[in-house]
This record gives C-alpha cells, structure tokens and sequence, in this order.
C-alpha cells in the first residue's frame, strides 16, 4: 500500500482490504499524511461504522514527533476504540479518567504504549475487550502505530507487525 509522501509498505490481512462504508480517516482526510488500515471495517445495526482495530503508517519527515503523530491517527478511530483510553465507570462525568500513555525509548526508538479497553456490544451482552495502542517511532524512516484487542495478539502481535511494516517499506 502507498504512504502519503512516497514508498510503499506491506500491511498484512485481515488490515489491508479497502472498506465498503466511509471511515472516520476519509472524513478527517487523514490519507494526505498517512496510510490507515482497519481490521473488519463493518457497519453496526446502530448504524455506526466500527472495526476490530487500525494501523496506521507515515513517514517520520512529516511529523514533529511521534506523539503529533499519534494525536492524529487517533481521528481515523472508530467510536469505540475513540473512547478506548476512558477508565470504565468514569466516563461522562467530571472525574473521567484516562488510561495513561507511557513514553519511552526501546532498543530501535521512540515508543508510546497505552493499555486500552475497548466497550463492545454482544448479541446477549456488553463487555470491555482488553486492548493496546502500541506507535513506534522512526522504524525504517516509518512512524507506525497498532491499535490491537489482547484476543488478536495483543503486545506480541504489535511488535510482530510494527517490524514486518517496516522491514516492508520501499522508498
């Protein structure tokens, strides 16, 4: 797949197919500085898109830092994966709380790891599926940021594809 500002990247199944309904990265117009890619973008019998996770990939040279880039890929999110970083039982409320975004620097760069939980609507019940945003910096000259549920893989399958994304990348 292309990356806004040249090259071109491997994303692998179920991430790279070309959604049937419009996504919040086409409405936010995000395809001009990034690549998105969702897993099962579907729409919902509320009538509300919404997908089982999100990819997305630039080049470093068109951010400031991996943190202004995450803080745009976040508009690409689904409603429910938006909502993902509020403490259960804190939300619409004046003590809502968020899950806290840790920074640090790995062995190959800068990284932003959160713990996510993500709200989901069953056929017989609502419940929180655990999850992580994993976005690392200046891999092969690619920001790359992962939002994945622990029953896809969790932080052992971000790792996996964060580096077979950037060990994909064609300038």
């Amino acid at each position: 797949m292309d990356i806004p500002g040249g090259g071109s990247v491997l994303i692998t199944e179920p991430y790279n197919r070309k959604p049937r309904y419009p996504t919040y990265a086409q409405k936010h117009r995000l395809a001009d500085d990034m690549l998105v890619a969702y897993r099962n973008w579907r729409s919902t019998l509320s009538g509300h898109p919404e997908c089982d996770g999100m990819i997305t990939v630039a080049r470093t040279d068109r951010f400031a830092s991996l943190r202004d880039f995450m803080r745009m890929a976040r508009g690409g999110l689904s409603i429910q994966w938006s909502a993902a970083d509020t403490v259960a039982g804190t939300a619409w409320s004046s003590n809502e709380q968020k899950y806290p975004i840790e920074e640090r620097q790995g062995d190959k760069g800068p990284e932003l790891v959160q713990l996510l939980s993500v709200h989901r609507v069953g056929m017989l019940d609502v419940y929180d599926d655990p999850a992580l945003l994993y976005a690392a910096g200046n891999r092969n000259g690619l920001n790359i940021a992962i939002w994945i549920t622990s029953r896809q893989g969790g932080p052992r399958r971000a790792l996996q594809l964060v580096d077979r994304i950037a060990a994909s990348f064609q300038h």
